[in-house]
């Protein structure tokens, strides 16, 4: 990590992800990633590792569409989304490559203007001085919204950060991430005792416990801004249940969590269901975070309206890009998208 990252579940400071690379008989080479989070799917480096390479050796002299076909019908990886997820990228990034189209295309956003999507910046649990100067380098950087990691276990200090991060960006929306960290009554009690501060906050993100649907809904009833679920959405099912039950008003999409091809379902579901998606990230390096922000301009900004896809800016994965050939200029793909698959070439 560029420098440690802690929230309400883990302090992070390596991150241990998995790089897939898949070659068609042509040539074509594509890249996937994993970046597992064993406290939401129960994943390790080690387990993803294994099941990739497991389930890419059947995927050998078959065609990409069977291959994608087995991939889903592979009920080996059904407890691995980290490894269903890297090889499902890595399948779709060398099959747009082979025939000359940026992912996001491939994907099914239809042709046109190329989209600018923004991000937000995710702040760690931090002295609240320290949140006050990131947060102002933040928008003087540029960016527009800010996530703010709570429920750290001290909730005083939690409100005191929070302003901090709204002093020194004036001009910045506002989204709390609880990442489980609460209680119902707690976070209902935190955001009330944030006062007049809480009119700027545009989103709760997993304020209470995974599987405690009881909870998120008593939260999502009592507090004046949307609650969306992360943790608690793994699959279309879990999507459903809560946004159709008002436990949420809308979810937070992670590859990490489902894949490419469940996360694609479960924005559709919460669409369905009449709810709205933030499109997350892990530790993702710019492989992940490529792929990520490929599907979310693919699935269009209705129903993706926010992305939180800043895993890149967090990690120092200068190593693992460049150390296996890669190369990708970081705008390449919203200012002209002209380059095949992720964007990423060879060198």
């Amino acid at each position: 990590m560029r420098a440690p990252y802690r929230s309400a579940q883990r302090l992070t400071t390596t991150a241990h992800n998995v790089l897939v690379t898949l070659h068609l008989d042509d040539g074509t080479t594509g890249y996937g990633e994993s970046a597992p989070a064993h406290y939401v799917t129960g994943e390790t480096q080690e387990s993803v590792q294994v099941l990739a390479q497991r389930a890419g050796a059947r995927l050998v002299g078959q065609t990409p569409e069977a291959a994608a076909r087995d991939l889903l019908a592979d009920r080996l990886l059904d407890n691995s989304p980290g490894a269903r997820g890297a090889l499902e990228i890595a399948l779709a990034d060398a099959e747009a490559r082979a025939v000359g189209l940026p992912l996001f295309r491939f994907l099914g956003a239809p042709a046109g203007t190329v989209p600018r999507r923004a991000t937000d910046l995710s702040l760690p649990i931090l002295p609240p001085p320290e949140a006050f100067r990131r947060a102002a380098q933040a928008e003087s950087d540029g960016y527009r919204a800010l996530k703010i990691k709570v429920g750290s276990g001290d909730t005083a200090e939690d409100r005191v950060r929070v302003k901090a991060v709204a002093e020194g960006a004036p001009s910045a929306s506002l989204r709390l991430d609880g990442n489980q960290g609460f209680s119902a009554e707690a976070a209902v009690r935190f955001v009330d005792e944030l006062g007049d501060l809480a009119a700027r906050v545009a989103l709760l993100e997993q304020p209470t416990p995974a599987g405690d649907d009881d909870a998120l809904r008593l939260v999502a009833a009592r507090v004046p801004c949307p609650v969306y679920a992360d943790e608690a959405v793994k699959t279309p099912g879990d999507a459903r249940r809560l946004v159709s039950s008002r436990a949420c008003a809308g979810v937070v999409l992670k590859l990490a969590k489902s894949g490419l091809s469940g996360t694609r379902a479960i924005a559709q579901t919460v669409g369905e269901a009449g709810g709205r998606c933030l499109f997350g990230c892990m530790m993702e390096t710019r492989i992940g975070i490529g792929a990520a922000l490929h599907l979310a301009l693919a699935l269009g900004p209705i129903l993706v309206p926010d992305l939180d896809l800043d895993g890149h800016l967090l990690v120092n994965d200068t190593a693992l890009v460049n150390g296996n050939g890669l190369r990708q200029e970081r705008d390449t793909l919203v200012a002209d998208g002209s380059m095949a698959g992720l964007g990423l070439t060879t060198h």
